[in-house]
């Protein structure tokens, strides 16, 4: 009888373990495919997507905690203000060019986080916004985990959606074009600048909804869970998946995130654990972009 109740609660907390893997591959897989649009496509080396992320999450916890707003309009509301954001950052951002674009997103990434620390009145700094309530839809207990993924997978569905038909319109083209080369692409009268601010725009709505999907899910967030290692995370998938590629994003997500869980089972200290993971993502990168360097760094064509 012992034996039969250990099955009984092994398999309960796989099925449970397993619902939080599919929950976790739902929200990266939106924020990665946010990133996918203008990194991808456009070859914005935007590292300032994990600062809207974190705005995202942000203002869905305090508009919940706060303001007992419900979360139709938290969720529109992260994705909106995380918008608006990429549009200020974008303005700023896109000025530059290159390597200079790409610092100059990562100081508006280290400024968010210093807000995010520092502004203890509206987020409480290092001790985080605890007490995040879980979704109020009609009598759905979205407690239960495997109600949550639901929400998530359709919620993810519905981005995928309208990122596909930007991946596959005269958008996306013109971002594809302006990449490769801006002088030939302003010559056919498309408006480069346009068109990165509103990838810029897109990209972040995206991050906005998995920021709000996040806190909805873990209950509590902190600076911690936006730092730059988050970052990486992310740039690793797009890249893993090769940037611009909408369904490798998507497998990518899945691979990269179910690619440590097995070091759970080993019997090995904490302190080793948590860099072996580390250790993995960085010669995963490598080899990837070691094996596909002549397609992610491709030389740039003269007109």
């Amino acid at each position: 009888m012992e034996l039969l109740f250990g099955i009984v609660d092994w398999i309960v907390n796989a099925k449970e373990y397993l619902i939080h893997l599919a929950i976790l591959v739902g929200i990266y897989a939106i924020l990665a495919q946010g990133l996918n649009i203008p990194f991808g496509m456009g070859h914005l080396f935007n590292l300032a997507h994990v600062g809207v992320y974190a705005v995202g999450a942000y203002t869905t916890a305090l508009l919940s905690t706060t303001f007992g707003m419900g979360f139709f309009p938290c969720i529109v509301s992260s994705m909106l203000f995380s918008g608006l954001l990429a549009l200020v950052i974008g303005g700023i951002s896109l000025k530059l060019t290159r390597d200079y674009f790409a610092i100059g997103t990562l100081a508006f990434a280290m400024v968010i986080n210093a807000l995010l620390i520092n502004w203890k009145s509206l987020t409480r700094g290092v001790l985080g916004i605890p007490g995040i309530p879980r979704p109020a839809i009609g009598q759905i207990d979205f407690y239960q985990n495997i109600n949550f993924l639901y929400l998530t997978l359709i919620i993810m569905a519905v981005v995928m959606f309208v990122v596909y038909f930007f991946f596959h319109n005269s958008f996306a083209r013109g971002l594809r074009a302006q990449a490769e080369h801006e002088h030939a692409t302003l010559a056919l009268g498309r408006n480069t600048r346009l068109i990165r601010n509103f990838s810029f725009f897109i990209g972040s709505c995206c991050a906005g909804v998995a920021g709000s999907l996040f806190a909805y899910y873990i209950n509590y967030i902190d600076p911690s869970s936006f730092a730059l290692h988050e970052m990486i995370f992310v740039l690793t998938i797009v890249v893993v998946a090769k940037p611009g590629s909408f369904w490798g994003c998507i497998f990518a997500t899945v691979f990269l995130v179910l690619l440590p869980e097995p070091l759970r089972f080993i019997e090995i200290s904490p302190s080793i654990l948590g860099p072996m993971r580390q250790l993995i993502y960085s010669v995963v990168l490598f080899l990837v972009v070691y094996i596909n360097r002549s397609k992610l760094f491709p030389l740039v064509r003269t007109v």
